[in-house]
């Protein structure tokens, strides 16, 4: 049985990620105690050549301990991208911040102009997202926060190893954040990291991470049994659905967790992933992270092949954490695609993402960001995850050529 070619069922899972989860699940000795914490940040700051890198349970935990750190308070407006996560606008509600959305350009980053124009008195930061790895404008977008005084943050949540003008990305800004979430650059189940360069900055984020406690036992047990999990779902995933329905049990039994909890989708944040991040956990992640370069020269390759089978655009040095391209129809080529065992993506299918946001409870207008709200309806996303084949790469691609040439 051959697992499919999916891109958000644990898409960088080996079976020596999944002996290290297993061994881990049994040492729940370990689970408090150990320098994996430490070492893994140590890495950051290495990597990066930055003072701080601060760890936590997840990069809304990272997000928030930035903004708060950076004085965000009740009623500045914090500038982001629409086309995003909704964990990202909550983090800036979660400080008493209102997020303020700007439309996206062609490349799904944002578009400087309205950056611009959407600049008030109130605004104190803004969120630069590196959309699937794609880099932003990053010398524009400084400049004009310079002018304005604003606080830089970037979004690196899609990419770790990413370069701007010979900059590794997440150095271009007053602090940058990275995600270590199930189907990310590299992967923990859940995880992120803060950091910085200023001194003070990075003393506040570590003195707000030490105020949280670890997450839960429960918790813990969660992740660590995510990709045990998913090694058993993932080959049997289309036989006979044996796969999907143990997956769709072990999420309604709460033995797994979900990416996005329903309380976010009202504009709210889960305490859990505001804690420090585990020694489990970063153990996980560390683990993964010293094949980064390996994986990030896999995803290089696997976005040209799409680009050169689809006549799409491959913007030289991204490492695309997924291969964005724009479609008619997609629902019913998403379908054509499942017949055929492939599972693509649609990050993000909403303006803000996902499905069911409340969109008041995070202060998205509708019409507000025109060109966001048209590519998030076209989107699809191809897997450029390092355990995919380029055969696997080509056959999507193909199966994407004839089913445009036919609609």
């Amino acid at each position: 049985m051959k697992r499919p070619i999916a891109i958000s069922l644990a898409p960088n899972l080996e079976g020596i990620d999944v002996l290290l989860a297993l061994k881990l699940l049994f040492s729940p000795f370990s689970w408090f105690n150990g320098g994996h914490v430490k070492a893994f940040e140590q890495w950051f700051r290495e990597y990066f050549e930055v003072f701080y890198a601060v760890s936590f349970a997840s990069a809304r935990g990272a997000l928030i301990g930035v903004l708060k750190s950076a004085g965000i308070q009740q009623g500045d407006e914090v500038i982001l991208q629409a086309f995003t996560c909704v964990a990202v606008p909550n983090a800036a509600i979660a400080v008493g911040g209102k997020p303020v959305y700007v439309d996206i350009d062609s490349a799904f980053t944002l578009d400087v102009e309205d950056f611009e124009r959407k600049i008030t008195k109130k605004t104190k930061a803004i969120i630069v997202q590196h959309t699937f790895g794609i880099a932003a404008d990053m010398k524009k977008i400084r400049f004009i926060a310079k002018k304005h005084n604003l606080f830089v943050i970037e979004d690196c949540a899609h990419v770790i190893g990413g370069m701007y003008e010979g900059k590794k990305l997440g150095t271009l800004g007053d602090a940058a954040i990275f995600s270590f979430g199930r189907d990310k650059a590299f992967s923990s189940v859940f995880g992120g990291m803060a950091i910085t360069n200023k001194e003070e900055l990075g003393k506040k984020i570590r003195q707000f991470q030490k105020t949280q406690d670890y997450p839960s036992i429960f918790w813990i047990f969660q992740q660590l049994f995510h990709p045990v999990a998913f090694f058993l779902i993932l080959p049997l995933y289309n036989f006979f659905s044996i796969g999907k329905i143990l997956l769709l049990v072990l999420q309604k039994v709460r033995l797994l967790s979900f990416p996005v909890l329903p309380l976010e989708k009202q504009g709210k944040t889960d305490e859990q992933c505001l804690k420090k991040m585990p020694n489990p956990l970063a153990k996980l992640a560390f683990f993964q992270l010293k094949k980064i370069e390996v994986f990030n020269k896999k995803r290089k390759e696997l976005a040209k092949i799409y680009a050169e089978i689809l006549g799409g655009r491959y913007i030289d040095g991204t490492v695309y954490l997924r291969y964005p391209f724009l479609v008619e129809k997609r629902d019913s080529l998403f379908e054509a695609l499942k017949k055929k065992g492939v599972y693509i993506g649609k990050w993000y299918s909403e303006v803000v993402d996902p499905k069911g946001t409340n969109f008041a409870n995070i202060f998205y207008q509708k019409g507000s960001c025109l060109n966001a709200e048209r590519l998030a309806k076209k989107v699809i996303n191809l897997p450029t995850y390092p355990t995919m084949t380029r055969d696997d790469a080509k056959k999507t691609a193909l199966l994407i050529k004839q089913y445009v040439a036919n609609t």
